[in-house]
């Protein structure tokens, strides 16, 4: 979980780049979570509460 929303974090800034480097600056300036970290959070919220999931 931890792991996605720093990646989200870190391509925030290049979501819509096609970079093909491995030599960038990890958390530019304006580096923040997506839409994709609410999500993330949202499901997880929801496999934590509801009683009816079972994993």
């Amino acid at each position: 979980m931890l792991g996605a929303i720093i990646g989200d974090i870190v391509g925030s800034t290049r979501e819509w780049h096609n970079i093909k480097t491995e030599d960038f600056e990890l958390v530019p300036k304006g580096s923040r979570f997506t839409d994709d970290t609410v999500m993330t959070l949202a499901v997880a919220e929801w496999l934590m509460t509801e009683p009816q999931y079972q994993p």
